[in-house]
C-alpha cells in the first residue's frame, strides 16, 4: 500500500494469489520450507561438484527459520487434506502426498489484463508427508486439454513421484511406519 500502483481491490485479488508473480524455484522453495518443519533452506540443485579431480560434498545450508514447526506442520496436514479429499489425480496407493494446485492467468499487455485462453497449470506436492523426500512441481504452459492444475499437472506428479518412490527406494507408509503394507 502506498506505493502508487497499489490499489485497494488487490487486497483481495493477492489473497487467491491474482497479481502475484512467483518463479517456479522460489514456488518449491517456499513448499520445501514446509516440508522442512519451517527451514528455508538455500536452493541448490546438485549434491556434488568434482573439482580438480576431488569430490566435494554440497551439504543442505539452512538460511533461517520462516514457521514454527507447529505452523509448518498445520500447513502440511492441510496440503495432504486438499489432495485426499481434492486432487485425486495426484494420489498414490500407499502413499501420503501434500500438495497444491495452482490455475494462473498470463497477463496479456497488449489488451491489459490476462488472456483467458493462455493459461498456466500447476501442481506442487512433497512425499511422503510423514518424512518428506522430494518436493516436485509440475508447471504445464498453455494446456490444451483443461486449464486446471488438478486435471493436467496433478497427473504428471503422480507418475514422476511414483518414480521417485522406486528410485529412492522409499517403501509405502505402513511398512515405513511399522505396519504391513495394504
Amino acid at each position: 500500500p502506498g506505493d502508487g500502483i497499489w490499489h485497494p481491490s488487490d487486497l483481495a485479488t493477492n489473497s487467491f494469489g491474482q497479481g502475484i508473480a512467483v518463479s517456479p524455484l522460489q514456488m518449491i522453495n517456499a513448499m520445501a520450507t514446509v516440508a522442512n518443519g519451517g527451514k528455508l533452506m538455500r536452493p541448490q540443485v546438485v549434491e556434488k561438484v568434482i573439482e580438480d579431480g576431488e569430490m566435494r560434498e554440497l551439504p543442505p545450508m539452512i538460511i533461517r527459520r520462516v514457521l514454527s514447526e507447529r505452523t509448518a506442520a498445520e500447513l502440511t496436514e492441510m496440503l495432504a487434506q486438499a489432495v485426499e479429499k481434492e486432487t485425486r489425480l495426484a494420489r498414490i496407493e500407499g502413499y501420503r502426498i501434500a500438495g497444491k494446485t495452482g490455475t494462473a492467468q498470463i497477463p496479456d499487455p497488449k489488451r491489459g489484463g490476462y488472456d483467458p485462453e493462455l493459461p498456466i497449470a500447476s501442481f506442487i506436492g512433497f512425499a511422503p508427508v510423514d518424512d518428506p523426500q522430494f518436493v516436485i512441481m509440475v508447471r504445464i504452459d498453455k494446456p490444451r486439454e483443461s486449464p486446471w492444475g488438478s486435471t493436467v499437472a496433478a497427473p504428471v506428479f503422480k507418475r514422476l513421484a511414483e518414480e521417485l518412490f522406486v528410485l529412492m527406494d522409499i517403501p509405502p507408509d505402513q511398512v515405513r511406519l511399522g505396519g504391513e503394507a495394504k
